[in-house]
């Protein structure tokens, strides 16, 4: 069974097919969750859904090469399989994202399932506690949206020190990423960007 340090560093989403798959808002959500090896029943139990919901979207992700078996363990007579992340990030490849004619409508969706999964926590949440987990308190979350002016310089060092915290936490979530802890839950969402001004589409 591959540690985290064993995976592969990277994964590139190279293919169209390979990006219809991948963009979809409950297989984004499965990955989240197979740093370290899991079985359906335990992702279920983490996403709180029915595990013969999920079972489709793990097969398809295994026969796309996203995620592998890793261990199998006979359970009263039924093959019951781990599924692991097969490199610790996946990210899509430039140059089919570029190619606007046959990548966009998926790229659309990509954007959509991850927004999406940001608004379902939150309003999960919400729904839960009755509260509002952006309040001015201590452990509230952080709900913000700007534009900035930056030179490109600029640009890459907050970039590069953004990557840096994303790397130390990824870091911590592989050493506590365990099925069975009693850890608080909290949800990230990050979008850094260059950014085509409305009155300079036009030109």
């Amino acid at each position: 069974m591959p540690t985290p340090d064993e995976l592969a560093v990277e994964f590139i989403v190279d293919d169209l097919e390979l990006l219809k798959v991948i963009a979809h808002g409950t297989r984004l959500d499965i990955l989240q969750r197979l740093k370290l090896p899991k079985t359906v029943k335990e992702i279920a139990a983490q996403l709180k859904l029915p595990a013969t919901k999920l079972y489709y979207h793990v097969n398809l992700m295994e026969k796309h090469g996203l995620i592998q078996v890793v261990e199998t363990n006979l359970v009263s007579g039924i093959v019951e399989k781990k599924y692991q992340v097969v490199a610790r990030n996946y990210r899509i490849d430039d140059r089919l994202l570029a190619d606007q004619s046959t990548a966009s409508k998926e790229w659309e969706r990509m954007l959509s399932a991850i927004f999406d999964v940001t608004r379902s926590e939150i309003q999960r949440t919400m729904q839960h506690t009755k509260q509002n987990p952006f309040k001015d308190e201590e452990s509230a979350g952080i709900l913000w949206r700007s534009n900035l002016r930056l030179t490109p310089e600029q640009y890459k060092t907050f970039y590069g020190r953004l990557q840096a915290l994303l790397d130390e936490m990824q870091a911590l979530q592989e050493e506590q990423d365990d099925a069975d802890s009693d850890l608080d839950l909290y949800g990230l969402t990050i979008a850094y960007y260059p950014v085509i001004a409305p009155d300079e589409d036009k030109k």
